[in-house]
């Protein structure tokens, strides 16, 4: 068996199809060939145990041997000499991929891992040599070979980006400890001896952030980052304004960041102490990106191999830069949400207008700047939930579409879109739209985003026969900014826009449309993640929401589609939870929430008394404590004044908001903040409550931050 594993290792993918082709007279010949080459790589991995929980799953996993190799001591022992680890080997391209990987085991081991040239023609006893050279042609771009041995750990690829995959897959084959932020003593810091041929699927695999409706910082920007390395995913598309503010520095235009930055409350009706995201005043809420914070985020993606897709929002959803600057607007005083405001929650927004030559100047100024600080080919203008009552009642709007012989106002935003199109093709990028800029027709010079709930591509088809290039993210498969168990107003879950998107249709999303002609596949890039911010005001609340659903949409974009299987990905989903957990990532614990107390009819009180709750085995580090309210039966429910974190029977905190639990609830999440830990000490949830409507409901609590 063995050496049937080792002829089957020296086939490349091309010299198996050249076999199946050539050597092949029947189709039916062909096909019991490759039956034969899977059933021994199966047989290969089954001879020495279960395969290693990899997310994404590899393209094909063999493990050779029933050794492992240790990259360094189990631990650093104080006062002694530590043991040299083992050394990292590279050749040119992978010096900056060396860097990451000793930085990332030095922060879990201690242990300073020396780099050093090498030309990478041959493995290297005790080291790691991760090379370019004498690569497989045919991984592609994104491709590896990992090989593992008793004595030696090779990562080859043909370019740098796979060397920075190949060493994803490797840091994943080492204990989960490996993510730690600080070094972990007494852990056996191996890797199974194994063989790794390796390739995405699709090239665009994304994930997008909304820093609009709620802003995340410069350094919660990178944590996201890091995440999306680890999963292997390629394409940050970041969504940087809205009619909710808007988010980067433009020099040309100050009063973008001066006036559409900020709000006065943090509105979607959300506790204000779900955020930090407050000025010095505490009173407006909002911020913005510096062109320097930029630079500096566009740079430490490019680390990682990721490309950083910005979006700009345009014709609609603009109240944030018509707050600003009024005079690209409609003008029109029946116009909806005039005089524009960042603080309407309504996706009735602003819209600027066409037909002002002044809009597209300052248009093109901005995008302008915006080009100047993402080097990435695609930039994003949005182009969804257009208001077309605006341009229905301006004059200008309606005299410009007169000239054009435009009768359908749909058919105007094509028109918009199209102009803008063809000015960023002159620039040397290409424009990508969400679904609605092909409205009113096919608009070249551009790529598409097809978001539409139901899932058919049917705007995907229309781009992709055009050949154009299309992301796959129906709302109702990949925005992950919705509940994942249930659809419950409030539920184990913090607040959610409704809807479900459970993680099993995730995992189970085919990017490539029903429907759509074999010729012109080749035009679906593939799928992203998305993350609308209205009801994620906080890290913790968005990586709840983004883990495991992101985990699946990475091996929906990488994994060969024939690969996949749900029970096998949730069987790994265990093991790749530990790493997300001593990562300091705080995913869903899907099946396992977090129930920290419950309330029966004898405790449910007719008029307010503190309830207390023992929480100590749940408080196991500082900071945000999140906890749920959620009725289950009874009486209509618990009025809650307020709820209140102990520490050996005095109160550090307490979030004052008015709730309610029940079949209408009403703001049951709190927010509580932890200082500092202190050993030994015992924690204690209280909350003042009473029955409404009678004293014989039943409930949980749940904590919904679970890291």
């Amino acid at each position: 068996m063995h050496v049937i594993t080792a002829l089957v290792l020296t086939l490349t993918q091309t010299q198996v199809e050249c076999i199946f082709e050539v050597c092949m007279s029947s189709s039916f010949m062909a096909v019991i060939l490759r039956a034969a080459v899977t059933l021994c790589l199966l047989l290969a991995t089954s001879s020495f145990g279960a395969a290693p929980a990899l997310i994404p799953l590899p393209q094909i996993l063999v493990q050779t041997n029933v050794g492992s190799f240790a990259v360094c001591p189990p631990q650093v022992i104080p006062g002694a000499p530590a043991p040299a680890p083992t050394p990292i080997l590279v050749d040119g391209a992978g010096r900056e991929t060396a860097e990451f990987l000793a930085t990332t085991l030095f922060k879990s081991t201690g242990y300073r891992f020396q780099i050093s040239t090498n030309s990478g023609l041959a493995a290297v006893p005790q080291a790691i040599l991760l090379t370019t050279n004498s690569a497989l042609t045919n991984l592609g771009s994104e491709g590896y070979e990992l090989s593992i041995d008793t004595n030696s750990v090779v990562i080859r690829a043909p370019t740098a980006a796979g060397l920075f995959y190949g060493v994803q897959t490797l840091l994943q084959l080492l204990p989960p400890e490996i993510y730690s932020a600080r070094p972990v003593t007494a852990v056996p810091w191996t890797a199974p001896c194994i063989y790794v041929q390796d390739w995405p699927r699709f090239s665009w695999r994304g994930w997008m952030l909304d820093s609009v409706r709620h802003f995340f910082n410069k350094d919660e920007v990178k944590q996201f980052l890091d995440t999306m390395a680890m999963h292997k995913l390629n394409m940050f598309h970041w969504h940087l304004d809205d009619d909710s503010g808007w988010r980067i520095e433009i020099k040309s235009w100050p009063l973008l960041t001066q006036i559409g930055a900020w709000r006065t409350n943090i509105m979607f009706g959300l506790n204000p102490r779900a955020t930090t995201a407050w000025d010095d005043t505490g009173t407006n809420y909002g911020g913005f990106y510096t062109q320097s914070d930029i630079r500096e985020i566009v740079a430490y993606a490019a680390q990682r191999h990721i490309t950083i897709v910005p979006e700009i929002e345009m014709p609609g959803h603009s109240s944030a830069a018509l707050a600003a600057y009024p005079q690209f607007a409609c003008g029109c005083p029946t116009c909806a949400n005039g005089p524009y405001s960042l603080n309407v929650t309504s996706y009735v927004g602003g819209v600027f207008c066409p037909a002002r030559p002044e809009t597209i100047s300052f248009l093109h100024d901005v995008l302008t700047e915006v080009m100047g600080l993402f080097p990435g080919p695609y930039i994003h203008i949005g182009g969804d939930e257009v208001n077309f009552g605006n341009w229905r009642k301006h004059s200008l709007d309606q005299a410009l579409t007169n000239t054009l012989g435009i009768n359908n106002i749909t058919n105007y935003q094509t028109y918009f879109a199209q102009q803008i199109a063809n000015w960023i093709d002159t620039q040397g990028r290409t424009m990508i739209g969400w679904s609605e800029i092909m409205n009113g027709g096919t608009v070249t010079n551009a790529a598409l985003m097809d978001w539409e709930p139901s899932g058919t591509g049917a705007r995907g088809i229309q781009a992709a026969t055009n050949r154009e290039n299309v992301v796959m993210c129906p709302s109702a498969i990949c925005y992950i900014n919705k509940f994942e168990n249930n659809s419950d107003i409030w539920s184990n879950e913090p607040p959610c826009q409704l809807g479900t998107v459970p993680l099993s249709t995730v995992y189970n999303f085919e990017p490539l449309p029903v429907g759509l002609n074999p010729a012109f596949t080749n035009y679906i890039i593939d799928s992203e993640g998305n993350s609308w911010t209205e009801f994620i005001p906080s890290v913790l609340n968005m990586e709840f929401k983004m883990f495991p659903r992101l985990s699946a949409l990475a091996e929906v974009t990488w994994t060969s589609a024939s690969l996949k299987n749900y029970t096998g990905f949730t069987n790994r989903l265990v093991i790749h939870n530990q790493r997300l957990s001593n990562a300091g990532v705080n995913f869903n614990p899907l099946a396992v929430p977090a129930t920290i107390g419950t309330w029966a009819p004898a405790q449910t009180p007719a008029t307010y008394f503190t309830l207390t709750w023992n929480i100590t085995w749940n408080v196991t580090k500082a900071g945000e404590i999140d906890v749920s309210f959620c009725w289950k039966s009874g009486a209509d429910g618990l009025d809650i004044a307020w709820v209140a974190l102990l520490e050996n029977g005095v109160e550090i905190d307490r979030d004052t908001h008015a709730g309610f639990t029940g079949s209408g609830p009403t703001k049951p999440a709190y927010i509580l903040h932890l200082p500092a830990l202190r050993p030994g000490a015992t924690y204690t949830l209280a909350a003042s409550v009473e029955g409404r409507g009678g004293t014989d409901s039943t409930g949980i609590i749940y904590r919904t931050n679970w890291n």
